[in-house]
């Protein structure tokens, strides 16, 4: 008797172990085997002589399943782990390695799962479409980790990890993190609980935050998190932020924050407490609020700007600015302005100082510094944006503009403003491109463009694709397939450039390393060998706007 056969003799409800025997025709010894497995894969439970299915959701859920497929395939080998591992990410090429077997051996499960309609599979990409076995998979998923936690423990987050509370004082597996360790960051909280992430792993600030918003049972609590936040918002390194709830249900609210602590309304609004309520939570714990500033206040300093300057400026904004002027958001307090010559920008800078604004830090060769006025942060910028070259084609498009005296804005494309953004490195832009795509149809012809136009494109293109995977998690966004293919080949390119410089030579160990298929690091090592560059955007390309 096959899994398949125990499992599907105990749907219509628990058996006697000696029934199982009967019928199977097999020893005791043999049928308490085929338990233990499906035991151990979470699917039954078993003692005092009976069997029966782990649980009664579990059991309507595998009915229907059997209605539409065989289950003996499902269970058959290391199907469920195959299905487990797709549904948290991996691709194709990833498998081998995770499970410890053959890319031949991956292929037969996955020809097998992708003819049952089980799994869809893009290229590398796989993807568990069936909704009730995605579902099964994330049960039993749930059911394994929550079996190795303490009896007295309550898990509030299971998935890659768990997040668990027990009471105050009570020894418990894991790391200690969210509410319990927010006193290492100046918020001490009252709790009858302590807060561990298991397995153990390091806990700093940003993971602290990331598992309290994912343990939180109110709005109140996730406010707390966002107290720790405003604290210490100086300290908070966001890319490890992201990184940490990259995969979560945490993801949107972190991206939220800086927006939430600022006073800008936003999507999940429900998810905290209103900003008022929010502003006395932080004064209890003696955080200072930089709350940002409507367009009226802005446009009052740059008309004192405007006085101050001896000579006409004229400078490109790809700001928070640009939001309020496109009405995407009601207020900001960061503006960002370019300018071109080294003239208009000492300008600039000698005005901003007139008009009451404080240098943060020394001009760079490339970058002036950063200047504060109130809740207002102004960054200053001289021809190119960290390692992004402003074109001519970005000057041509920022037609719109508006004069406060001698200062002189023009507001860049929404499209520049979005690959401005989104490979500055800066991780409180992703919300900001976030709202601009939501919101407006985009030309992604003109983002490709960009990126195409920068001599260091590859390795721009990790950080832009970072940036547009990050938003599809978070707020379901779709942008050009097109577009995201040619990033993620530029990306490619640059990653096997670097593992050539690292002494890597071989394709498959390129390829092991990167995580992709062989054939794609022999189709890129064969163009590298060409050195054929990147091809422009033509009219032929096949990338569509909007």
């Amino acid at each position: 008797m096959s899994r398949a056969a125990v499992l599907t003799a105990l749907l219509d409800g628990e058996l006697p172990i000696k029934c199982l025997v009967e019928r199977a025709g097999l020893s005791r010894a043999q049928v308490y085997r085929i338990l233990a497995e499906l035991k151990q894969a979470g699917l039954v439970e078993y003692g005092g002589g009976v069997a029966r299915v782990a649980s009664l959701e579990l059991q309507h859920l595998l009915k229907r399943i059997r209605a539409k497929y065989d289950l003996s395939r499902l269970l058959a080998g290391r199907t469920l782990e195959i299905l487990d591992h797709v549904q948290r990410g991996a691709s194709a090429s990833r498998l081998a390695e995770l499970l410890g077997v053959s890319r031949s051996t991956i292929h037969r499960y996955l020809s097998r799962l992708c003819e049952l309609g089980v799994v869809r599979r893009e290229g590398d990409r796989l993807e568990v479409v069936d909704e009730d076995v995605a579902k099964l998979v994330e049960l039993l998923r749930l059911r394994r980790m929550v079996a190795v936690v303490e009896p007295y423990a309550e898990v509030l987050y299971a998935d890659h990890f768990i997040v668990k509370r027990v009471p105050r004082g009570r020894e418990a597996r894991g790391t200690p993190t969210a509410f319990t360790v927010f006193r290492e960051y100046s918020v001490e909280v009252s709790t009858s609980w302590d807060y561990y992430v298991q397995p153990p792993m390091p806990v700093g600030l940003e993971e602290a935050i990331v598992h309290a918003l994912l343990a939180s049972r109110s709005r109140y609590e996730r406010t707390l998190a966002a107290v720790v936040y405003a604290k210490n918002i100086d300290k908070v390194r966001r890319g490890r932020l992201r990184a940490a709830a990259r995969g979560t249900p945490a993801l949107p609210l972190v991206l939220e924050l800086d927006d939430y602590v600022s006073g800008v309304p936003v999507e999940h609004y429900d998810s905290f407490l209103p900003w008022d309520e929010f502003r006395e939570l932080a004064e209890l714990y003696s955080v200072e609020l930089r709350p940002a500033l409507p367009a009226h206040v802005l446009e009052e300093y740059f008309r004192e700007v405007g006085r101050a300057l001896a000579e006409e400026v004229y400078a490109y904004v790809f700001g928070g600015f640009n939001l309020l002027v496109e009405e995407l958001k009601p207020s900001t307090k960061d503006v960002d302005l370019l300018v071109l010559t080294e003239e208009e920008l000492r300008s600039l800078m000698h005005a901003l100082e007139e008009a009451g604004f404080t240098p943060l830090a020394e001009a760079e060769p490339r970058r002036a510094t950063v200047y504060e006025k109130g809740s207002l942060r102004v960054d200053l910028f001289l021809g190119e944006v960290g390692s992004v070259v402003i074109t001519r084609d970005m000057v041509r498009r920022a037609a719109r503009g508006v004069a406060y005296g001698k200062l002189h804005l023009r507001m860049m494309a929404l499209e520049d403003v979005v690959f401005l953004k989104s490979v500055s490195g800066r991780e409180r832009d992703v919300e900001d491109v976030s709202r601009i795509v939501r919101a407006r149809r985009l030309k992604w012809r003109v983002v490709l463009e960009d990126l195409l136009s920068q001599e260091n494109r590859g390795k721009l293109a990790l950080t832009l694709l970072d940036t547009l995977e990050v938003m599809e998690e978070a707020h379901s966004i779709r942008v050009s397939r097109r577009l995201k293919a040619r990033v993620r080949e530029l990306a490619l390119e640059y990653l096997v450039e670097q593992a050539l410089k690292l002494g890597h030579r071989e394709p498959r160990e390129i390829a092991e390393l990167l995580g992709v298929p062989r054939s794609t690091v022999m189709r890129i090592l064969g163009r590298l060998r060409r050195d054929r560059p990147a091809a422009g955007v033509s009219s032929g390309s096949g990338l569509q706007d909007g």
